[in-house]
């Protein structure tokens, strides 16, 4: 059946023209040949709308041009209304895909709603970085239906997935208070058909001073340990303890809507007491005890000794900020 099946391509654009050719090239290189591109552009300043306008004239793509400027995840929300195929893969406008991406992602998706991969890093000039995408994370890929691990973990990253778009109908509207679309579908894949990943590097993803996400190449193990005894102040950590709160409040509200049971609903609120006790330097025995609790959920790319590291840091902290 999945020879016969459409897919849809959800490109977002925004000033992206000096990367947009080799990435849309890629994408109509692909051995899966049934596809459609979809995209929507963020009201760009730069020569993004004539490429795009381009590619529709030589290729059949199909564009829209946004009234006002949305944002990436609204951006995304709306084109992937738009899409008609049976699957639908994410697009950022400046990567690479390798020519069989498509037709390894619908074989190894199963029976799950989603499937992600690995992929390659480039720097901004297109030269190999060192590591891959999932090394360089600080998390570990997981499939099936762990809620938990996905609500605390960005291990799925759009550029890489593939999914039903049936999974559209429990996704859309994303909640206002979600600041990545690919993070918010890997949730909503975890409560209903669940999520697969495939061990392969199928895109070359770019890394540049203008990517909304990505990864820092730079960040080992050993020197995100060092950082947690440093202290808790850094603007990018709260960022992330207020994104914790946020969603655990978020998705505590949406508890019909992802199918969550009591245990889930409890961990919520874990994780709620959590962020906000490393966001008041009052509550930090809070922090070391919940962190201790959640260890293997907060830390999962850390060995056992690491791990106690992280959670002890937070007690660390209480006596040293």
């Amino acid at each position: 059946m999945k020879d016969y099946c459409t897919i849809s391509i959800a490109l977002a654009t925004y000033n992206g023209g000096r990367f947009l050719r080799e990435q849309l090239d890629s994408i109509y290189a692909q051995t899966w040949r049934n596809i459609e591109v979809v995209a929507s552009d963020d009201r760009s300043s730069d020569d993004t709308v004539a490429i795009l306008e381009e590619y529709g004239q030589s290729h059949g793509l199909r564009y829209e041009i946004n009234d006002e400027n949305l944002g990436f995840v609204r951006n995304f929300e709306k084109i992937l209304a738009r899409c008609t195929g049976d699957f639908i893969a994410l697009a950022d406008q400046d990567d690479i895909w390798l020519p069989e991406k498509l037709e390894r992602l619908i074989a190894g998706i199963g029976d799950s709603d989603l499937v992600y991969s690995d992929a390659f890093l480039l720097d901004e000039a297109g030269g190999t970085l060192p590591g891959t995408l999932m090394t360089t994370s600080g998390v570990r890929p997981v499939s099936g239906r762990e809620f938990q691990y996905f609500v605390c973990n960005a291990c799925v990253t759009g550029c890489t997935t593939l999914f039903h778009r049936a999974l559209l109908k429990h996704a859309l509207p994303i909640p206002g208070s979600e600041t990545y679309h690919d993070w918010w579908l890997a949730v909503v894949a975890s409560r209903h058909g669940g999520v697969r990943y495939l061990p392969e590097r199928l895109v070359r993803y770019r890394q540049h001073g203008a990517n909304d996400t990505g990864v820092n190449v730079k960040a080992c193990l050993s020197a995100r340990i060092v950082a947690h005894l440093r202290g808790e102040s850094s603007e990018a950590k709260r960022r992330y303890y207020r994104l914790l709160r946020d969603r655990a409040i978020s998705y505590s509200l949406l508890h019909d809507r992802l199918l969550l049971g009591r245990t889930e609903v409890e961990f919520l609120e874990e994780i709620r007491r959590y962020a906000e006790s490393l966001l008041d330097a009052r509550f930090r025995f809070t922090s070391f005890t919940l962190a201790f609790r959640l260890r293997h959920t907060l830390f999962p790319a850390a060995g056992a000794a690491e791990k106690l590291l992280f959670v002890f840091s937070k007690l660390i902290n209480k006596f040293v900020s």
